[in-house]
């Protein structure tokens, strides 16, 4: 009984390294092809396919945050539990005749809040199916990524060293959903206006 628990918890431990091995692989991998698109660990989240597109409709490709760069967008993962999704209502809007808000997301991690906004104020009715699709795709999820663009700005907020960014996407193992249409598929993508790496 002794030897098949010993064999047992070799085989786990055995097991957990190979996880482990895998896992720093990936990232190592990831952030040897694309060394400035991703800010912390993917928890495993992300394709090297990910990274190749936010390189398209760029200039240049830059760490953050060293070079504060407002046009390519850079991918961070955090704890579902650490985020927050919101609708913030600016009210009617008389030229559109709509009630238009901001859609925000919050997340806590890599050192400290990221303030994730849309491009502009959008239709209520519009966030709040965001906010839908945002639900399911990261119900029961551990962890979710986001990408977008540094928004010019940082502060402190909460006590916490807060940085904004403009919301390009996000990704769970469920799934990508992109602000705009074609943004999580390379093949959507003109290939000449992307900065691949040789090879």
């Amino acid at each position: 009984m002794q030897k098949i628990a010993g064999i047992v918890a070799l085989l786990v431990a055995i097991t957990q390294s190979a996880v482990a091995d895998h896992s720093q692989t990936h990232l190592e991998n990831l952030k040897k092809r694309y060394p400035f698109g991703l800010i912390g660990d993917d928890y495993g989240l992300l394709t090297q396919e990910d990274l190749a597109i936010n390189t398209c409709n760029v200039l240049q490709l830059t760490p953050f945050p060293e070079e504060k760069n407002m046009a390519y967008p850079y991918w961070q993962c955090f704890r579902v539990k650490d985020t927050k999704f919101e609708c913030d209502s600016l009210g009617y809007d008389s030229v559109t005749r709509k009630e238009t808000g901001y859609m925000a997301i919050d997340a806590i991690g890599n050192g400290g809040l990221h303030s994730y906004l849309a491009r502009d104020a959008i239709d209520m009715r519009g966030c709040r199916k965001w906010r839908k699709v945002w639900k399911q795709k990261t119900y029961g999820q551990q962890y979710v990524c986001l990408s977008g663009s540094y928004g010019a700005y940082s502060g402190v907020r909460a006590g916490l060293r807060e940085t904004g960014w403009v919301f390009d996407k996000f990704k769970t193992r469920k799934g990508c959903e992109s602000f705009f249409v074609g943004e999580c598929s390379l093949k959507k993508q003109k290939k000449e206006s992307c900065l691949l790496p040789n090879g």
